[in-house]
């Protein structure tokens, strides 16, 4: 009896110190995740969408430090040691999806299932694009990164090796902080990885550009129990399924970083760090007569692999230059709603208010004609403001457009947007300043607060809409309708 209840235990104990499977999580219908560090919330964001995809729900759990994934039965980490962290061993956590750097010390604890691949850069000033051109450029120049990080660990190299002569001055302080101090002037450059540098970079171009890459590559991935064969199966589908513009995943990344996982992975793929041709040698050798041919195949082998990296390079190239136009875009249209909520701030009446918003509006698009109306009680519609047109007044320009009249009251019905492209002749014209002419596309903007309607805005345009201008629009109507929310509601105190 008594052999028989020690066999109990001891198979109880082995349950305890291996990671539940796949099957395990599918019965239990729950994915225990676990997060830490300061982009916790980004990466239960990710788990939870590996959750629906295995059609669980998802239980989140936030560490108290990010060093407690690793930590062993006594609560703590030893590096050099091989073993199961005990919050995967047993049971606690199934998953962290924390972007851990894939090194070899966190290999003989868990699953590293690898999905990108990243590599510290330099960021500096702008100004400095010119003169910072390799590493060996940095010597002499006072770099910020944070202590006891590979960036720093990797400048400290450098001092020692190639800027022996002429070292970088290195100042120490948290990430954000060493991108801070390169803005403000007081440090010439810092090193961060690649995808953090992307979001910190668009957020300040004034000040910060992203220049080159140094060190070698890391493969980036989630962590799972190595015993939990078929959910590291899973997640590496998952991560090939995400592998597309417009995934879950993908537009996590653009959020977080500010570019998409798609764009960065063609930035990355300049990355490629794999010597082929070192491990075929050492792991097949070349005979002593075969000298000959082994030199003619090195040479074949790296004019391929120089050809496949030149074109990874364009790709990157390309890559970089549509994020940088994308941040281009996006800084011209935060300008634009600046600029817009200064212009409303001067209106001291309803009807000068309207005419400023189409006047702001006329300043961002191809605009021929447009129309500002109101919506009173009993849907209402009046005319508040126009701009170009024929009509001497707005209720003039609203008669005069008895075909628009109908696609008004529908947008005001709906409240969405009606999108309207004129065919034939016999469609609307419209009167602007160089002439009379049929307009490319004609937009009903509702303006709505708190679930309604309270003002139409119809554009007649002379050039098709593009995507920017229609996300301009989006955040106009915000700020448009809080203003209007004022005036109609001292007008109805009135």
């Amino acid at each position: 009896m008594m052999r028989l209840l020690l066999c109990i235990l001891i198979l109880l104990a082995a349950n305890q110190v291996l990671g539940r499977s796949l099957q395990e999580i599918q019965r239990s219908g729950e994915l225990r995740l676990c997060v830490a560090g300061t982009s916790a919330s980004f990466y239960e964001e990710n788990g939870e969408d590996f959750a629906r995809y295995l059609g669980v729900r998802a239980k989140t759990e936030k560490l108290a430090s990010w060093d407690q994934q690793f930590h062993n039965a006594g609560g703590v980490t030893v590096q050099n040691a091989t073993y199961e962290p005990a919050a995967l061993a047993g049971g606690r956590c199934d998953l962290y999806p924390n972007d851990l750097h894939i090194s070899a010390w966190r290999k003989q604890k868990m699953a590293l299932v690898p999905y990108f691949v990243t590599r510290n850069v330099i960021v500096t000033r702008p100004e400095l694009r010119d003169v910072l051109r390799e590493p060996r450029d940095l010597a002499g120049h006072s770099a910020a990164v944070q202590a006891g990080t590979e960036y720093e660990a990797w400048l400290r190299e450098l001092n020692r090796t190639t800027l022996a002569n002429l070292p970088v001055v290195i100042q120490t302080a948290p990430t954000e902080q060493s991108v801070r101090r390169v803005a403000e002037r007081s440090a010439e450059f810092t090193v961060i990885a690649a995808e953090t540098a992307f979001k910190l970079v668009r957020d300040d171009l004034k000040n910060l550009d992203l220049l080159f890459a140094v060190g070698d590559s890391t493969e980036v991935g989630w962590g799972v129990s190595r015993d939990a064969e078929d959910l590291q199966q899973a997640l590496k589908q998952y991560f090939s399924a995400s592998r597309r513009v417009g995934s879950r995943l993908d537009l996590s990344w653009r959020h977080q970083y500010g570019v998409s996982l798609q764009e960065y992975s063609l930035f990355s793929a300049s990355f490629d760090s794999s010597n082929r041709l070192k491990e075929f040698l050492s792991t097949w050798g070349l005979p002593a007569g075969s000298a000959l041919a082994g030199v003619l195949f090195a040479m074949f082998f790296w004019m391929h692999r120089l050809r496949r990296e030149v074109t990874q390079h364009r790709l990157a190239a390309q890559a970089l230059r549509n994020s940088q136009e994308m941040m281009s875009q996006e800084v011209k249209r935060r300008q634009a709603v600046s600029d817009l909520l200064l212009a409303v701030q001067q209106a001291a009446a309803l009807q000068e208010f309207c005419q400023i918003v189409l006047h702001e509006i006329a300043r961002q698009l191809p605009l021929g004609q447009a129309l500002f109306a109101s919506v009173g009680e009993g849907r209402q519609i009046m005319a508040q403001a126009h701009y170009a047109g024929s009509g001497e007044n707005p209720s003039t320009t609203l008669q005069e457009l008895p075909a628009t009249m109908s696609l008004i009251e529908r947008c005001v019905i709906t409240g969405e947007p009606v999108l309207v492209m004129p065919e034939g002749d016999t469609y609307l014209h419209i009167l602007f300043g160089f002439g009379r002419a049929k307009p490319v596309a004609i937009l009903l903007l509702p303006i709505r607060h708190s679930g309604h309607v309270l003002a139409i805005v119809e554009l007649a345009v002379l050039k098709p809409f593009t995507a920017d201008q229609r996300q301009l629009l989006d955040e106009f109507e915000p700020v448009i309708a809080v203003s209007l929310r004022r005036f109609l509601h001292e007008q109805e105190t009135a």
